[in-house]
């Protein structure tokens, strides 16, 4: 009767289309679609783990509770009436929890069903934008899906199906958005090396600071260390000439001595000689004690030029 009614409703549509002129109806399988969707089938893998893994779940949860009814029946003619009414009561528990897991994981308002919504509608979504921008552009007035039984169609025309066209329009919304995507990462990926040559040229920066105070400070430490070096040759060399000075001080006076030793030599001596010749002897005397002075004194000036230079 549902059919009938379908059938009907679509037949005064077209015929109230044809009035005003030629319509164009195309079908698509939405089977087929969805099968040579690569998203679709990995939602449909994800979405059979997960199933698979609560029917396990519920596979183990029986099993336990038969294993618990046959050791019941067999343990039944030794147990007292209330431990037999206790051990009852515990299977019929299980038996619950176990019910109210079914209803959880696969019962109408269930896990399977929603997650299955969530999985596998975005999917269809996408089909279903795709075909209404392709009868937007191609102008279709009516589109059947031929995997629903409820349309009730008998028999369709291979030329009138659409399904590769959408499949090739979906592909290329995939790639208009992957390419969007591809361009977001590069633009990431560029800002990012931006970043990362800031940093490189910040650290480089710094490095090279680091080595002009390392320089300078070492730099500054080699003229200490020259100062500190020619300090103390000027106070060796003073030291030095103090140590002469008094070497020729030391001479000096031992000089001075042997002479005034010499003329106490001379004055001691018999008087044999005139004083004339007396007179011109210590003349003679005198004259070599001046000679050695002033001969001292050169060496010394010379010795202090010397170290002066």
């Amino acid at each position: 009767m549902k059919r009938i009614s379908l059938f009907f409703i679509l037949f005064l549509g077209i015929f109230s289309i044809n009035s005003q002129g030629r319509i164009r109806i195309a079908y698509i399988d939405m089977e087929y679609i969805l099968e040579n969707l690569p998203e679709y089938q990995t939602a449909l893998k994800e979405l059979d783990m997960k199933a698979n893994k609560w029917k396990a779940e519920i596979e183990k949860r029986t099993q336990e509770i038969n294993d618990m009814k046959i050791s019941l029946e067999q343990e039944k003619v030794l147990l007292t009436k209330e431990l037999l009414q206790e051990k009852e009561e515990e299977i019929k528990f299980k038996e619950k929890s176990l019910l109210k897991y079914q209803l959880e994981k696969f019962g109408p308002e269930g896990d399977y069903i929603l997650q299955k919504q969530n999985l596998v509608v975005p999917v269809q979504d996408r089909v279903f934008n795709a075909t209404a921008k392709l009868v937007q552009s191609s102008k279709y007035d009516i589109i059947f899906d031929k995997s629903n039984d409820k349309m009730g169609i008998i028999y369709t025309n291979p030329k009138m199906d659409i399904s590769d066209k959408i499949l090739k329009l979906i592909k290329k919304e995939k790639g208009i958005e992957k390419r969007k995507e591809d361009k977001k990462k590069r633009a990431k990926e560029r800002k990012q090396k931006l970043s990362e040559a800031q940093k490189k040229r910040a650290e480089l920066a710094a490095k090279r600071k680091k080595e002009r105070e390392e320089r300078r400070k070492k730099m500054l430490e080699e003229r200490r260390k020259k100062r500190e070096a020619n300090t103390e040759k000027k106070s060796k060399e003073q030291s030095n000439e103090k140590e002469k000075e008094s070497k020729a001080e030391k001479t000096k006076e031992q000089s001075t001595d042997e002479n005034k030793d010499q003329d106490l030599k001379v004055e001691n001596k018999p008087k044999k000689l005139s004083k004339e010749e007396l007179a011109e002897q210590r003349k003679k005397a005198r004259e070599e004690r001046r000679k050695r002075i002033l001969e001292e004194r050169r060496k010394r000036k010379e010795e202090k030029q010397k170290n002066n230079k």
